[in-house]
């Protein structure tokens, strides 16, 4: 069982608190839907899908198992699609001026909206033959086709709101945390205690490999296991000392359980830990750690 005590306040015994649950369940059902994670955008496609299942039951479409392959059809473009134009803004848009960030929207738009279109005939097709080897593929033309474009910008523009919306979340976390600290430098943050069988006492800074945030819980994994405390990054980051970097939004990780870095793509670096463990470092972490230890 793992135990945390909230800012050190075991003296006044307002602090203690048993975590057993949250050690199975590090995030929560909101913090999974955050823009970035994957249940984010997990959840945007369920959202699509039912969307294209009601419009098909109520035109007719209403055979279950022909109603769900045009569905799979629909959506499956969309997440392809998706995945791409993420990489793409993350990788190489993001953080560019005016200009280049609307001459990106418009080739990734009209790039995009081809290849939806492109993949969805050939998908239906496929369902319409009842064969992924032997199909005749017959395009949408005409007013048709011109509102399956027209769908296909609408897309894009939703993914494009999404991604966005990622990147946005994360430079406003990034400067929340750094204002944690502001006017708290003489203020040292309280040393966490954790329990190891029947005895409870300081964390041993020596021994963690890396912590990964969530909320106010933080998980720390140690050299022997994993413990998880009721207290947010920002105070352990303090709490830790010099010998810990911040290299992401959620994760902070000891430098000298380092045991290979190398580049992630976009800026990033890959931090393989002690233990097997990979920690992908932020733009701004992977500046951090070039400028300290390369």
């Amino acid at each position: 069982m793992t135990v945390g005590i909230q800012r050190h306040h075991l003296a006044m015994g307002c602090g203690l608190r048993i975590d057993g649950a949250m050690a199975s369940r590090p995030f929560s059902a909101a913090e999974r839907l955050k823009p970035g994670r994957p249940g984010f955008y997990l959840a945007g496609l369920v959202l699509l899908a039912l969307a294209y299942a009601v419009i098909f039951a109520m035109t007719g479409n209403a055979q279950p198992g022909k109603m769900a392959l045009d569905v799979l059809a629909n959506i499956l473009p969309v997440a392809i699609g998706a995945l791409v134009i993420r990489a793409l803004w993350r990788g190489a848009l993001a953080d560019r001026g005016a200009l280049v960030t609307l001459a990106g929207h418009v080739f990734l738009a009209a790039l995009f909206t081809v290849f939806w279109f492109w993949l969805l005939m050939i998908l239906l097709a496929i369902t319409s033959n009842g064969s992924p080897v032997v199909f005749s593929v017959a395009p949408f033309l005409g007013p048709a086709a011109a509102w399956q474009l027209y769908q296909g910008l609408l897309l894009y523009a939703v993914i494009a709101m999404a991604v966005h919306l990622e990147i946005a979340t994360e430079k406003t976390a990034a400067v929340r945390e750094a204002c944690d600290g502001v006017g708290t430098d003489t203020v040292p943050a309280a040393r966490p205690f954790i329990k190891e069988g029947d005895d409870i006492r300081p964390l041993d800074p020596d021994r963690i490999v890396q912590i990964a945030g969530a909320d106010d819980y933080a998980e720390v994994r140690t050299v022997s296991g994993t413990h998880m405390l009721r207290t947010t990054l920002a105070e352990l980051e303090r709490a830790l000392g010099d010998g810990f970097m911040r290299v992401h939004r959620s994760h902070i990780v000891n430098i000298d359980r380092i045991a290979r870095i190398e580049p992630a793509g976009g800026g990033r670096l890959s931090l393989h830990m002690e233990g097997g463990e990979t920690v992908v470092a932020s733009r701004a972490g992977a500046k951090a750690i070039r400028e300290r230890l390369l």
